[in-house]
């Protein structure tokens, strides 16, 4: 086993049931782990790498500078003390000055771990305070003076005799601009982009970090699992344009991406399974799809991606298979065997369904109005368009009866870029939910 797996699987131990500080619905060995793999990201060796996992240990556990030389050798301990403060019983201050002092002997090995730990920290302070639109320090021993002065004059230990233009000393000195002098990545976007829309700004500045704290949760877990979406809803309510932004939205930030085109619309559908389905009933056409549906679903999962976004999988077949239902198509039985079967499945394979909502008429005129031709439409008319929408908010009531995590968005009188800001907070919110259920469940 490498010393930096087996770092890492000692500080989980060392660590385990501690909390952390500044965000207490995580565990503490989320910092650690970020500490790890920041100095992993640029390329520093595997002690270097074993330590950023270890530097808490002597510190905030029963472990001492001993226990981590007898397992891990001198160098690991070496580097794990150079980023340890001395004894507890100083003042805030008297610790502080001991560490700015310390810092400007340490060389680049010893420094890349207490420059990881203050980027990681810093991080976690600008993407929980972005989020709540101030910078609050009450969590903190010190206020912002303090907070500042402190982590400045780190940096400036760290670059005394160093290349200030080293990657990890940018990102830390941009951090502390970015925390403390309320300097931004991009004044441009800020100020001619967004030019009279600072509310929106605002709005987009949350849920931007609220990206980034997910990302990094993500990237503590070693157990990968895709987050999956399901998108469904009227016709003509944005859908598609929403699942495009969605793309765009998590790409951009590196998750990798696979979205499901819709199953009935697809070539395959059409070319291959459409021919075989075509001469059977409603009712085993109905129960049939959901099958290839599922195989979809699955064979996706087995790329090993990040997140999943679905055009209609196996909810929207229940909304369809409902329909199907109130046109006397399928008994209530057979019914019952359909949702006793699929509504399990579609809790356990599906993290949240997103449907978007409007009326029959409103649908129509949307239509219409964003094509050129008159022709009359094969389905969207008003009779089928209110059919799905009865079976639709059938299925509302049914997600809330058999606890599926379902939303509701109703796009009547919303333009997309609403609608947009709404479904992606909603996801974003329960993505943060089930990365920190993920991180406990792997780690407590």
């Amino acid at each position: 086993m490498k010393i930096k797996t087996m770092a890492k699987k000692f500080a989980i131990k060392a660590h385990k049931g501690q909390i952390r500080k500044s965000d207490k619905e995580k565990p503490m060995i989320i910092h650690p782990i970020n500490v790890g793999n920041i100095l992993e990201e640029y390329g520093f060796d595997e002690n270097v790498i074993a330590a950023g996992y270890l530097h808490d240990v002597v510190e905030d556990t029963k472990y001492t500078k001993e226990d981590i030389e007898d397992k891990f050798g001198s160098d690991i301990a070496s580097l794990v003390m150079g980023a340890s403060e001395p004894d507890k019983s100083l003042s805030w201050e008297e610790r502080k000055k001991h560490t700015i002092e310390e810092v400007k002997k340490l060389d680049l090995r010893h420094k890349a771990i207490v420059c990881a730990d203050k980027i990681s920290n810093l991080e976690d302070l600008r993407i929980i305070s972005e989020i709540k639109g101030e910078y609050d320090f009450c969590a903190f021993k010190r206020g912002v003076d303090s907070q500042k002065w402190y982590y400045t004059e780190v940096y400036n230990s760290l670059v005394k005799n160093e290349d200030e233009n080293l990657p990890m000393f940018i990102r830390l000195k941009e951090l502390i601009g970015q925390v403390f002098n309320n300097e931004t990545n991009d004044e441009y976007v800020k100020n001619i982009i967004f030019k009279e829309k600072e509310e929106e700004y605002k709005e987009l500045i949350k849920i931007h970090y609220k990206k980034e704290e997910i990302f990094k949760l993500k990237n503590v877990l070693t157990k990968k699992m895709p987050y999956v979406i399901e998108f469904t809803g009227t016709p003509r309510t944005g859908k598609t344009t929403l699942i495009n932004n969605l793309y765009d939205f998590f790409k951009k930030k590196g998750f990798s991406v696979e979205v499901l085109e819709e199953f009935t619309t697809s070539k395959k559908y059409k070319k291959e399974i459409y021919p075989i389905l075509k001469d059977k009933y409603k009712n085993v056409i109905n129960t049939e799809i959901p099958k290839y549906v599922l195989k979809q679903l699955e064979q996706a999962v087995n790329k090993n991606v990040d997140i999943i976004i679905i055009d209609r999988s196996l909810f929207d077949r229940l909304i369809w298979v409902d329909r199907l239902v109130l046109k006397s198509g399928m008994s209530l039985q057979e019914y019952e065997d359909y949702k006793k079967l699929y509504i399990p499945l579609i809790k356990e394979k599906i993290n949240i369904v997103i449907s978007t909502y409007t009326d029959s008429l409103t649908a129509l005129k949307r239509d219409y109005q964003a094509n050129l031709s008159l022709e009359k439409r094969n389905f969207l008319n008003e009779d089928n368009v209110n059919e799905y929408n009865k079976s639709l908010l059938n299925m509302e009531k049914l997600s809330k009866k058999e606890k599926i995590n379902f939303y509701m968005f109703d796009t009547t009188n919303k333009n997309q870029r609403e609608i947009s800001l709404d479904v992606v907070n909603i996801i974003l919110n329960d993505m943060r939910k089930e990365f920190i259920d993920r991180v406990n469940k792997e780690f407590n």
